[in-house]
Formats: structure tokens, sequence, C-alpha cells
């Protein structure tokens, strides 16, 4: 049984003493204005130092890859160190299947973790790195030998098994630390963006045999990455994480056609999502309305319901509209093309309607190229069911 289950996590690091006291000569301010996103950041110093995870609460079930995702800084390699035992958590229970696994050493919890650097032996060959682990528990050579080859099959490394880690490519010594990883056959595999030292192809086809990798081998894999492309592609549910907290849990799908709040619906997506800030909520004969720059746009009945229930009153609102969700048209809004970026498929238009900046992906197939060329105007619109609405003061999804 390799669930993971996180119950109120909390972890604080330590401040240094004169810190401390600088701290508590200054004299208590006024709350902070929400920022634009609708967020209060929570990223607090305390008189018991920095909190970087905060009341962190998650069931990863048996076999599944959870992906933590979020900026840097927001506690996700943080929570993952904890579940490795490399950190010690301040505040809150790790179960590791039924264990209470907080006091467990690091070596005892029968898990592996692939890090950022590889972290490979220099000296060793990449059969020796990939044993290593084995030797220590010494386990006996044929049996060594066997889930080494095992391994390099799995990972198609068998015909560099010889050499060292430094006449290698990065592709192939993240594939050896990977192999390294699961030659144990360890319950939980941990990884901490493993594919940022790469370059985009290698990370595309790495992306791939991770994925493969997750269908040969019965293990439970949380993944860490800032890279929200690699969330949505890698993981059967992500975890957005900000300050410390968690946003959003839920499937890549889930999670990108309903954000929670703005946050989440400007992380996950790319290109990011277009905002429409203070966009009137209106109520004309029991019907729910928004106006943006002038075009009185009434809701989709998936809009309407919620908003009827909870009996939402007039006010503005934060719409978000998404790049892939906007289209060429014969009317709608009209605004001038400031950057035409081809992708070969698709082409990428930032359009500055009357002042902001507004991206559309449009497919370039039986597309005349010259209508979409800089400087050219564009009339584009978006289909009402697609938008989301979102509280202009907390930030949060009203539908």
């Amino acid at each position: 049984m390799s669930s993971i289950t996180l119950k109120g996590i909390r972890k604080v690091y330590p401040i240094a003493d004169d810190i401390k006291k600088k701290k508590k000569k200054l004299k208590k301010a006024a709350m902070p204005p929400v920022p634009a996103d609708g967020f209060v950041p929570n990223l607090q110093i305390t008189d018991e130092g920095v909190v970087a995870v905060q009341d962190f609460n998650l069931e990863i079930k048996d076999k599944e890859f959870v992906v933590l995702v979020g900026p840097s800084g927001c506690g996700k390699s943080t929570t993952l160190r904890m579940i490795a035992g490399l950190e010690e958590i301040t505040d809150g229970e790790l179960y590791i299947g039924d264990t209470l696994s907080n006091s467990i050493a690091p070596r005892d919890r029968n898990i592996a973790m692939v890090f950022q650097n590889y972290s490979l032996y220099p000296h060793m060959t990449v059969s020796e790195n990939m044993d290593f682990s084995l030797r220590l528990a010494k386990v006996g050579k044929e049996t060594i030998l066997e889930k080494v080859q095992e391994a390099a099959r799995t990972l198609e490394i068998t015909q560099i098994l010889d050499r060292l880690p430094k006449a290698l490519s990065g592709g192939q010594r993240q594939r050896v630390a990977i192999g390294r990883a699961i030659v144990r056959n360890p319950q939980v595999i941990l990884m901490d963006e493993p594919l940022s030292n790469l370059d985009a192809k290698l990370r595309g086809q790495m992306r791939s045999e991770i994925i493969r990798l997750r269908q040969k081998i019965d293990t439970t894999f949380v993944y860490v990455t800032h890279d929200q492309v690699e969330a949505m592609t890698l993981g059967d549910r992500i975890v957005v994480m900000k300050d410390g907290f968690i946003q959003q849990v839920g499937t890549p799908q889930e999670v990108f056609n309903h954000p929670v709040n703005t946050f989440v619906a400007g992380f996950i997506g790319t290109p990011q999502i277009n905002f429409f800030h203070n966009v009137p909520l209106s109520v004309e004969g029991g019907e729910y309305y928004i106006t943006i720059q002038g075009r009185k746009i009434r809701l989709d009945e998936k809009h309407q319901a919620p908003l009827k229930a909870k009996g939402q009153q007039t006010c503005d609102v934060t719409v978000g509209v998404r790049p892939v969700h906007i289209s060429m048209a014969d009317e709608g809004f009209s605004g001038k093309i400031e950057v035409s970026e081809m992708m070969g498929s698709e082409v990428h238009l930032h359009i500055n309607l009357n002042g902001d900046d507004i991206v559309a992906v449009i497919p370039t197939a039986d597309l005349d190229l010259n209508l979409v060329s800089i400087g050219k105007d564009l009339t584009f619109n978006f289909n009402p069911k697609l938008i989301h609405v979102f509280d202009q003061t907390t930030g949060e999804n009203l539908i």
C-alpha cells in the first residue's frame, strides 16, 4: 500500500535572532490591500520563523501520479522534501500507507527521489550509480545485476551502463537518475523538477519517457514542477500552490475548465488567460448580463443557474477568456494587431483593445496570413459558454 496522506502539514523555517529583534520593533500595520489577482499573500514571517507551508491537506491514492505545481517559493519542493524525510515537519501528520511517518528516517521510508541536478556520483559508472543503494542493502550480486538490467531496458540505457556521468548527455543523465530510483522498487517515487535542466526538445521527450515509465512500474509518483505544461501532461491530479497554501486540487481538465480563482486561472494555461477587470455584472428581467467595453453579453445558462441560486447582486466582476476560445468574427470586438507570433499550426496574436493586451490563438489552416499581420485591424469574438466570471474583490470563481 503506497498511498500518502498529509494532514494539516505545516513547515516553519526559524529565523535569526537579530531579525526577530527587528520584527518586534515594528508596529502593527493595517492589512495590505487585496492584490490584482484577488489573493492575499500568506507566506508569513512570524515569531517562529518563515512559514513555508500552511495547512496542507492531501490524500494521494495508491499508484496515483500527483503533480505539485506553482511559482517559485510556493512551498512545493518543501512539501516534497517533508514526504521524503529530508525536512522536518513542524506541525501535522504524514502517513505513508497506514504508517505515521513523521519520525521515520528517510532510509526507512522505502521512498526514492529524483533530484533536479541528477546527483550522480562522478567517479562511478552508470551501472555502479544505479546499483549503489542495492549494494548498501547487501542485496545479492545476481539480484543486483538482474534489477539493473531490467531498469536499463525499461529506460533504454543498456548501451551506456559502463560510461561515467561526464560522458553522458543531459537526457541520459536524467534517465540514469530515474533508473537509480526505480531499481529499488520503492513504494513511492518523488521527483523534484527533474526536467528543468534540459532543453525544450529533451523536456518533451523525457515527459513521454516518464509517462511510459509510469505505465510499466507499479508505484506512486509525486512530481514537483513550476512548468504548468508538465503538470497538465503528466498528472492524474494536479495540486496548484501559492504562498504555502493549496489553491486547487483536481484533474488537469478540471483545473483548466473550472479554476477556483483568478490565480489558478492565470497560472494554468498557455498562453495565459485574458482578464477583463471592472466588468459590470447586471440583472435584467431575472437574467444576468456582463458589459465588456460597451458590449452587453447575456451569460450562458451554465452561468445563469448558479448565479441565481446564490442570489448574486449587481456588482463589478473580473471576466476570464482563454486565448484558444477567441476566434475571428464579422462582428464583435475590434482592435489592432501589435504582435503576431507564427507557431506553425496556429498563430498567437496580441491585440490592442482600447489599451488592453488581448491574446488570441488562431489556427492557421485555411487562414489568409495577410489578415493577421502586424498593424492590421482585427474583429474577434468569443463563446459566452466558455468564459469565467470571478469576484472582483476575492478573486473566487462565481460559477
